[in-house]
């Protein structure tokens, strides 16, 4: 390796550092697919945003949103219990907002025909 060092020292180091690149992106992809498929249709609860839960039960967030009659995100996502203590109603009504929203959003989907 020292000789191949010295006489391409430009390639060996792009080898080294793509090599760590590829090493870091496939563990991060790891580390995300053993999350996702140990947390999936995750009862929904306050702490949760809406992209999470729609992450959780593979929905898509702005039909989430829309189903539940939350704002988009402005700025950073806001979890459940900030929106209800933003509308000043109870954080139970939101989640319950959200789960219908689930059920709905389910329904329409099993209703659906494959292409």
């Amino acid at each position: 390796m020292q000789s191949a060092f010295r006489r391409h020292p430009v390639l060996v180091s792009a080898f080294v550092i793509f090599t760590l690149l590829a090493l870091f992106f496939a563990g991060r992809f790891a580390t995300r697919a053993i999350y996702w498929s140990t947390h999936q249709n995750q009862p929904v609860a306050g702490w949760m945003t809406v992209g999470y839960i729609a992450h959780s039960w593979n929905l898509d967030p702005h039909e989430l949103e829309a189903a539940a009659g939350l704002p988009p995100p402005a700025g950073h996502p806001l979890t459940l219990g900030e929106i209800a203590s933003q509308r000043g109603v109870p954080v139970a009504r939101i989640i319950a907002a959200v789960e219908a929203a689930i059920a709905k959003l389910q329904a329409d989907r099993a209703g659906r025909k494959p292409p």
